[in-house]
């Protein structure tokens, strides 16, 4: 008997070792699907035929009486071949007892290996939002409306709704473990706004605190124009309480990149065409709107030069990179900001809550003048005694203001920063020039006839 039994192990462990490692063993099966003694290229060739197949399969997505069918493969899906290495590591791996005794049990039972799925959650999300996006209905934000007579009327919000796609994961899931009925039920669910009408309520704005308007120019086009970019960048600007607000910032870089122009701006005491130019009207209206506002000044420096749309000590220069208007909202509530630009103006409103509109007054008053100098320069280009002002002459002054508020029947008065208008000097140029005298001899013709010859014997050079 025990010789029976050693010859029978010994063909069994001659037929078990002798069969080649890279090959699926006798009774291994995937999803039903009998695979064994295919070897490793075999099983991948049949592997990706049938996942072809299998993901082509549809499903039907069912929202809102709608159904769209979806195949696997537009869900996201794929079969994970991690399976092909584990039907090949059957009986194949360890020591050589082991090896022969799964092959054994393997042949003797047989082995039924499951398929196993991933989803692309990414994937499938795409595609149900893209098949359901007719039904999807945007949320609306509260917002404000400024009314002619600079009221302000809430736009109120609306809940807006979609399908929850998120739903069809847990579902998909169910339908590859459980082969259940192929069918996806997909729910509406709300889309909120991401500003309430109670936010908007609890931002405060009620009223228009100040306002300021300057006059320019419409037939300047680009200085016209270069206005408008810069205005526009502040036209429904919400400024939180607390913050800083900063031109430069907000309206960024004036280059032609940008939009911007070339228009006359002052540069070392003088006008000068540069890309940008009229951007500092706006500061100085926004400046001007500002103090009527009863806001903080942070940063404000004058222009070294007077300008024309503002009275001595209310301007407010600006470059990109260097000088800078900067306010604050120091109220408990938003600010709001609105640009107009018309066929000759530019206004600025900034509207707030109506605990924080005072009466507002703003005082300048020249501090001293400072008189300009008149510089002669000779011009060989003018004749000797001629004089032309090439140049006109400006006075400089000293402007010092400050803002009045009245908190009911109190008035606070705050100093505002000083300003410097240099003085520009008046050139004018002196002709030096020499023009020799040019004399004309008397031909003799035209005398009357009885004039006497001797009187004009005289040469005409010597007169």
């Amino acid at each position: 008997m025990a010789l029976v039994l050693l010859l029978a192990g010994a063909l069994v462990y001659g037929e078990f070792s002798s069969r080649p490692t890279g090959v699926v063993v006798a009774g291994v099966y995937l999803d039903g699907h009998y695979v064994g003694d295919q070897t490793a290229g075999e099983l991948s060739a049949w592997f990706n035929q049938y996942e072809s197949s299998y993901i082509s399969r549809t499903v039907e997505v069912d929202c809102e009486g709608q159904r769209w069918r979806l195949t696997l493969a537009d869900l996201g899906v794929k079969l994970d071949r991690s399976v092909l290495q584990a039907a090949l590591e059957i009986g194949n791996r360890g020591w050589v007892g082991r090896r022969i005794w799964e092959r054994w049990q393997v042949r003797r039972h047989q082995l039924h290996l499951p398929l196993k799925f991933s989803v692309d959650q990414q994937k499938l999300v795409a595609t149900l939002q893209e098949a359901t996006k007719e039904l999807t209905v945007p949320p609306q934000n509260a917002a404000f409306r400024v009314m002619p007579d600079d009221s302000i009327v809430i736009i109120p919000s609306r809940e807006g709704k979609c399908a929850d796609v998120e739903a069809a994961y847990p579902q998909l899931l169910e339908i590859l473990e459980r082969r259940r009925e192929m069918v996806i039920h997909l729910p509406m669910k709300p889309i909120p706004p991401k500003h309430t009408t109670e936010d908007v309520k609890n931002m405060g704005v009620d009223c228009l605190l100040g306002q300021f308007t300057t006059k320019f120019d419409p037939s300047q086009s680009n200085r016209v124009y270069n206005v408008s970019i810069a205005a526009g960048a502040f036209n429904g600007l919400l400024v939180a309480p607390g913050e800083t607000v900063s031109f430069n910032q907000v309206v960024g870089p004036r280059s032609s990149k940008a939009g911007y122009k070339e228009a006359p701006t002052i540069i070392e005491d003088r006008f000068v065409d540069t890309v940008g130019g009229g951007v500092c009207q706006v500061s100085t209206t926004l400046y001007n709107a500002v103090l009527l506002s009863g806001l903080k000044i942070v940063e404000r420096t004058a222009h070294s030069l007077p300008v024309s749309y503002v009275p001595l000590g209310r301007d407010a220069t600006v470059s990109y990179g260097g000088f800078d208007f900067r306010f604050q909202n120091n109220t408990a509530k938003y600010l709001y900001l609105k640009t107009m630009v018309g066929y000759d103006t530019l206004t600025i409103k900034i509207y707030g809550n109506h605990q924080f509109k005072h009466r507002v007054e703003v005082r300048t008053w020249v501090t001293e003048e400072i008189p300009f100098k008149v510089v002669r320069q000779d011009d060989p280009d003018l004749e000797r005694g001629q004089e032309v002002v090439k140049q006109k002459g400006q006075k400089g002054y000293k402007v010092s203001a400050e803002r009045w508020i009245w908190e009911g029947n109190q008035v606070r008065k705050e100093p505002l920063p000083s300003s410097f208008y240099r003085p520009v000097d008046e050139i004018v140029a002196v002709g030096t020039k020499v023009v020799p005298r040019v004399v004309i001899p008397d031909s003799g013709e035209g005398k009357m006839p009885n004039e006497n010859p001797s009187a004009n014997s005289t040469p005409t050079s010597s007169r």
